[in-house]
C-alpha cells in the first residue's frame, strides 16, 4: 500500500515542483536589479490572424528599501518559443514627481530588440509612486516602415507607492 501510494505520489511531486521552478521570479541580481520583487505582471498579446490572447512575457517590479529605487524589466518566459530570439520590446517606467521636474530620477526607458529582457530602468522611489508601460512584438525580423511591431502592451500604473 505505501509503495503503491509513494509510486503516485513522487511523480506529482516532481511535476509540481518543476512547476514551481519554471515560475518562480529570478532574483533581482539576474536582471541588473537590486532589492525584492514587489509584483508581476503578464504581457498579454493579440495574435493577429486567431485574435487569441495569449503570453510570453511578464513586467517585474523590484524595490530596494535600502536605496529607495524601483527597478522593472519586462522578461521574456523561458518556454516560449521566441526566448534566446531577438525581438522587439519597450519597457519605460517614471514616478510621479515626472511631469513637473524631468530628470533621470523621474523617468527611465529602454527600448530595441531582445534576446531575453527589456530593461533594467530604474527610478527613485521613495515617497512617491511609479507607472510602467510595456510593449513586446513577437515578430523577430527587420522593423517595418512605421517601426517595429508591437502586439502586446501593458500600462501599469500609480503602484510601489513607498
Amino acid at each position: 500500500m505505501l509503495r503503491r501510494s509513494l509510486s503516485v505520489l513522487l511523480p506529482m511531486v516532481t511535476v509540481l515542483a518543476l512547476q514551481a521552478a519554471g515560475s518562480a521570479p529570478a532574483s533581482a541580481a539576474a536582471y541588473g536589479c537590486t532589492g525584492s520583487l514587489v509584483r508581476s505582471w503578464p504581457l498579454p498579446l493579440k495574435d493577429e490572424i486567431t485574435k487569441k490572447t495569449y503570453y510570453v512575457s511578464d513586467i517585474k517590479l523590484f524595490y530596494d528599501a535600502r536605496s529607495g529605487w524601483n527597478c522593472a524589466v519586462l522578461a521574456k518566459r523561458p518556454g516560449d518559443p521566441r526566448y534566446g530570439e531577438r525581438t522587439p520590446m519597450s519597457i519605460r517606467m517614471w514616478n510621479d514627481t515626472w511631469p513637473s521636474e524631468v530628470v533621470k530620477n523621474n523617468i527611465d526607458a529602454d527600448d530595441g530588440h531582445f534576446k531575453y529582457h527589456a530593461g533594467p530602468v530604474k527610478v527613485y522611489g521613495r515617497k512617491h509612486c511609479v507607472s510602467i508601460l510595456a510593449r513586446h512584438g513577437d515578430y523577430p525580423g527587420p522593423d517595418g516602415p512605421g517601426g517595429p511591431k508591437y502586439n502586446g502592451r501593458r500600462l501599469v500604473e500609480d503602484v510601489a507607492c513607498r
